[in-house]
């Protein structure tokens, strides 16, 4: 007497036993996978000493910015004498869009606060030269320090240095 099986259960077998084949052959494969791209580290080399050729892994393409620098970061001086900063634009990864500058100071805990726009400086980015006269102290103060913030905004990207003016009578 034979048994008759159906075709279905016939079918589910099938696809059980090619998943399993499916699973085992990514398993062993994985063992001998090229690294992902990326990553670096010597090329694999068969036993044979051929080379194996690799992907190339695409070039990454690093964005466009900028940086600053401003100098002196730190000055002191008495009231009345000039002071010198000098900003540099530094463009990075073909940067070319124009930076607008702007410094905002504090000084007494907040009690003297003032904000100006040094303009807009343009590729080839000359350095901005930004004199500053040191303000009188008020009575009974015979030292303060001024923090500035120098902010430098171009193509949405804003960069930002901190500078101190320290007034001494």
């Amino acid at each position: 007497m034979m048994r008759e099986v159906s075709s279905l259960l016939i079918a589910v077998i099938i696809c059980i036993i090619l998943t399993g084949a499916v699973i085992v052959y990514i398993t062993l494969q994985d063992g001998g996978a090229p690294p992902s791209p990326g990553l670096t580290g010597p090329s694999p080399t068969p036993t044979s000493g051929i080379p194996v050729a690799t992907e190339a892994s695409e070039p990454t393409t690093a964005p466009r910015t900028f940086s600053i620098s401003v100098t002196p970061t730190t000055v002191t001086a008495r009231p009345g004498d000039p002071v010198n900063f000098t900003l540099t634009v530094h463009p990075e990864n073909g940067f070319a869009a124009p930076v607008r500058i702007e410094v905002s100071a504090t000084a007494l805990d907040g009690a003297y606060r003032d904000t100006r726009d040094l303009g807009t400086v343009s590729p080839s980015y000359p350095p901005v030269t930004y004199m500053v006269i040191t303000p009188d102290l008020p009575p009974f103060v015979s030292t303060t320090t001024v923090d500035a913030t120098v902010r430098a905004t171009g193509e949405g990207i804003v960069q930002t240095k901190q500078v101190q003016l320290i007034i001494r009578r």
